[in-house]
């Protein structure tokens, strides 16, 4: 998996692509000016509901549960310091429809625990390895 960030018009905008689509990322109106794009810690959420989202309807679908409508709500606190990592995150999973409350609970869990490799990525256990490359060198 690829994505490229490269810097836009502004010091503090940039667009994120994956070769298909692209997603304009901004820092926050301080720095950018802007307020209309997402932040990264923003698009860190929305990945984290995303995951959760593809999920849940896969494994209710299987279980045959009827959804007319999933929504997931994502709340994340960060620290007051630098870094400002999220030290609490809460996700409300609303959903409508012909679904049995066992198997919408079933779904969550095996979303946390099993599937949603986002979830798993926010752990402090995986290795991160950071290279660069100046003037081409």
């Amino acid at each position: 998996m690829e994505i490229t960030v490269k810097k836009s018009i502004e010091d503090f905008s940039f667009i994120a692509s994956n070769g298909q689509t692209n997603i304009a990322l901004a820092a926050g109106p301080k720095l950018s000016g802007e307020n209309s794009s997402f932040r990264p810690m923003q698009l860190l959420l929305a990945s984290l509901g995303g995951c959760m989202s593809i999920d849940i309807m896969m494994i209710l679908k299987k279980q045959r549960q009827e959804v007319h409508n999933l929504e997931i709500k994502i709340i994340g606190d960060r620290v007051d310091g630098t870094p400002a990592y999220f030290n609490k995150i809460v996700i409300e999973v609303h959903v409508k429809g012909n679904v049995k409350e066992e198997k919408l609970q079933q779904a969550i869990r095996l979303s946390e625990e099993k599937y949603c490799s986002v979830y798993h990525s926010l752990r402090q256990d995986g290795e991160i390895t950071t290279k660069y490359i100046l003037n081409g060198d």
